[in-house]
């Protein structure tokens, strides 16, 4: 997101030199030197978070028993961030589940339209499961005490392949079909059996899974096979959670990388639909930069409102439906100190330097820094929608009646806020992204830039409306240059 002012004059900068990823030009306060794609050096253990080797970001087996061993005394740097890197890939902290007979009776059955480890929606099949389940998807509290069961962990969301084909930790994995893999776990085992009924549930979710259907109905073994998979949970699991055909149909909606994370069949529901881009966990401002930037708090979350990493993470748990209380802050600690130390990888076929550097220049000129001169590329303030253009609802999540506090049982840490507004994002790794807007409804930085027509959708949380400033004022060259500065980093 770009100038909530409109293209104006640059307010803001930082002291770097001028190098790679700066610009420098003449603005409202003179000269301006800024670097806003550095991020501090940091010991990341020699840890491989970026790799075309899937085993090698996997540590070659290291992560298995990680904190184990962390926590029985190898206290050195490098075995508490493995600690942190296991918890990332491994730990669901109890966050409410599925059965695991499901997403396993898929896998094996389901080859040619799921994919080894759901590979087909966009995951990443985990080398190292033996039930081909995906990276991010892992064992969590027994439902009923009794029903194995499995849920997400970071990975899940924030583990991609790069269009170049690495791997890279802290990617948002914007291939990720979220509501399409979470209508294949809940609504298909409703359908699959004999007992099923088609007409009782959404067209559009029902269209979303038909390909699984069909399966199902050209082998009707399947559904028996399902049917006798699922006969042990009866009771066992304790209440099915509720599914309505309004919550159906958003999820069979949502774009790749896209989600809600408070709605039907999750533990909370806000009562205002939401649509969220999934983010990346690239170079996250530590307290010390945070402080040193000007920034309120570490902004984190789409409306900006969570103050700390930490807290994120707590809210993950908690707001999962697991047991925080199971979960002291260090016990937690090494997960964050390891999210803290990725970093965005190089792009590898960068665009030609002097393109970038034009558009490191207008990046001043324009007044794109007065919302994204701090670290990364990020805001150093929550802005409303009525200055960014953007769909709104985004500023109604967790408090749809605009009363300025959480509703729903919904709790928040201490020092977090509702803010009612939107954060201008991080910029760095955008060459890899192929969602835009805080509900990823824009599918590349052309269209952003509206080199390429948007599709004018007006829909509430789907709207991919608003952020003119990167399509006015500009003519096509000059827009391309700008692309080019963002996509050199």
């Amino acid at each position: 997101m770009m100038g909530a002012a409109g293209l104006g004059a640059c307010s803001a900068g930082s002291a770097e030199p001028a190098g790679a990823g700066a610009g420098e030009s003449s603005g409202a306060g003179g000269k301006v030197s800024f670097d806003i794609f550095r991020a501090p050096a940091v010991d990341d253990g020699g840890l491989v978070n970026i790799s075309g080797d899937l085993l090698a970001v996997l540590e070659g087996g290291e992560l298995a028993g990680a904190c184990e061993r962390y926590w029985k005394g190898a206290k050195d740097r490098r075995s508490r961030l493995l600690c942190g890197k296991s918890m990332f890939f491994y730990e669901s902290f109890g966050t409410a589940g599925v059965p695991a007979v499901i997403p396993k009776f898929l896998v094996e059955n389901f080859p040619e339209e799921i994919g080894p480890g759901f590979s087909k929606l966009g995951m990443i099949a985990d080398p190292t499961s033996k039930a081909k389940l995906p990276l991010g998807m892992v064992p969590t509290t027994p439902l009923g005490g009794t029903v194995e069961a499995l849920a997400f962990s970071c990975a899940s969301c924030h583990f991609g392949r790069l269009p170049d084909g690495r791997y890279a930790v802290g990617a948002p994995n914007h291939a990720y079909q979220y509501g399409k893999h979470n209508l294949a776990m809940a609504l298909f085992p409703m359908l699959a059996t004999p007992l099923g009924n088609a007409k009782d549930q959404d067209p559009e979710a029902v269209a979303a899974i038909q390909p699984l259907l069909d399966r199902v109905k050209a082998e009707p073994a399947l559904g028996q096979k399902l049917l006798m998979a699922l006969l042990p949970l009866a009771g066992a699991s304790g209440q099915v959670p509720p599914f309505p055909k309004e919550a159906q149909r958003h999820y069979a909606r949502w774009k790749s990388g896209t989600m809600d994370f408070f709605i039907e069949p999750l533990p909370f529901n806000d009562r205002v639909h939401t649509v969220s881009k999934i983010s990346a966990l690239w170079a996250i401002p530590d307290p010390e930069e945070q402080t040193a930037a000007g920034m309120r708090h570490a902004m984190l979350g789409w409306t900006g409102g969570t103050s700390s990493l930490l807290n994120f993470v707590k809210e993950f748990v908690s707001l999962g439906g697991g047991k925080l209380a199971d979960w002291p802050e260090e016990r937690i600690l090494p997960l964050v100190e390891y999210i803290y130390t990725l970093r965005s990888p190089d792009n590898l076929s960068p665009p030609p330097a002097d393109q970038a550097e034009r558009g490191a220049a207008l990046f001043a000129e324009k007044g794109c820094l007065r919302c994204h001169g701090g670290p990364r590329g990020s805001g150093l303030d929550v802005y409303t929608y009525d200055e960014i253009g953007t769909d709104r609802e985004m500023g109604r999540w967790s408090d749809p009646e605009l009363s300025g506090e959480p509703c729903c049982n919904i709790t928040f840490e201490p020092g977090d806020e509702i803010t009612h507004g939107i954060k201008s994002p991080r910029l760095n790794g955008l060459w890899a992204f192929s969602r835009f807007l805080h509900n990823g409804s824009v599918d590349s930085l052309e269209s952003l830039f509206c080199l390429v027509p948007r599709g004018s959708i007006s829909e509430p949380a789907y709207g991919d409306g608003g952020h003119w400033y990167t399509c006015d004022g500009l003519d096509d060259e000059q827009k391309r240059d700008l692309i080019a500065f963002l996509r050199s980093h």
